[in-house]
């Protein structure tokens, strides 16, 4: 009798150690679930926002000549942000538009008046804009206008441009200028099948994945002025700019100029 109460309590302990186990187990599968990451990627610091991936070609080419540009005087800035183009380190940028939209953050100037001019790959000057900025301060986008006057640009050239902000009209020494390179290519049957079904968002994002900044920026600039208050467009407009070491111009308001006759 001895014998056969020792060997019911021995198996029912072995059955609790079985089932603590099994708890042990199950409640460690649940807590101490590992987390998937990614260590190859750098890390978001606005998880979820467009972030733009430049071209390895337009990445490895040198940046086009900057002309010479005072420091101080003239209608110089005195804030630490100066004239600045909404491009990628090396001013260079694609677009897939015939007539696109070009962006820069205008500091506070005295200045009156700024020009924008485009050039093709010869140097013959395709267009030129001439702007009213007084007591303007923000970020500003220029667009080519679709015309019969203005030719569109072909897909596979390139093409210079220069935004200048006009100083002193008699003494043009002083001119504050930016000077960028915008190139027009074609998309695939595929892309242009994943823009169709997408919202302006969604076009932002594809836009900036596939190296062609002109029109991500341009898309979530128009998606910004429609919905101002929009509080995922802003989130989207910092990831955007801070992909291309703009973040703080961010933060600056979208403002519109005013071209002259």
């Amino acid at each position: 009798m001895k014998t056969i109460t020792k060997f019911l309590i021995n198996l029912i302990s072995v059955g609790s150690i079985v089932l603590i186990a099994t708890l042990n187990i199950s409640q460690f599968a649940v807590v101490g679930q590992p987390k998937i990451t990614t260590p190859d990627r750098p890390p978001n610091p606005i998880p979820g926002g467009p972030r733009f991936i430049q071209p390895t070609e337009d990445r490895e080419a040198p940046p086009p000549t900057q002309p010479g540009r005072p420091v101080r005087g003239g209608c110089a800035s005195i804030s630490q942000l100066g004239l600045t183009a909404l491009v990628p380190k090396n001013k260079m940028g694609r677009t897939v538009s015939d007539y696109p939209t070009f962006f820069f953050y205008l500091p506070q100037t005295e200045a009156q008046s700024a020009e924008f001019i485009l050039k093709d790959e010869s140097g013959k000057q395709i267009y030129k804009q001439d702007l009213t900025i007084s007591n303007l301060s923000g970020v500003i986008g220029v667009s080519i206008p679709a015309n019969q006057n203005v030719p569109p640009l072909e897909v596979g050239k390139s093409y210079r441009w220069n935004f200048t902000v006009i100083c002193d009209s008699l003494d043009r020494s002083a001119d504050q200028i930016e000077s960028g390179t915008v190139r027009r290519v074609e998309l695939s049957a595929d892309i242009r099948r994943q823009l169709a079904q997408a919202d302006p968002r969604q076009q932002t994002f594809i836009y900036a994945e596939n190296g062609i900044w002109q029109d991500a920026l341009s898309t979530l600039a128009a998606a910004r002025r429609d919905q101002p208050n929009d509080t995922t467009f802003k989130a989207d407009w910092e990831s955007l700019l801070d992909s291309v070491k703009l973040g703080e111009i961010a933060k600056e308001p979208i403002v519109q100029t005013q071209p002259q006759p």
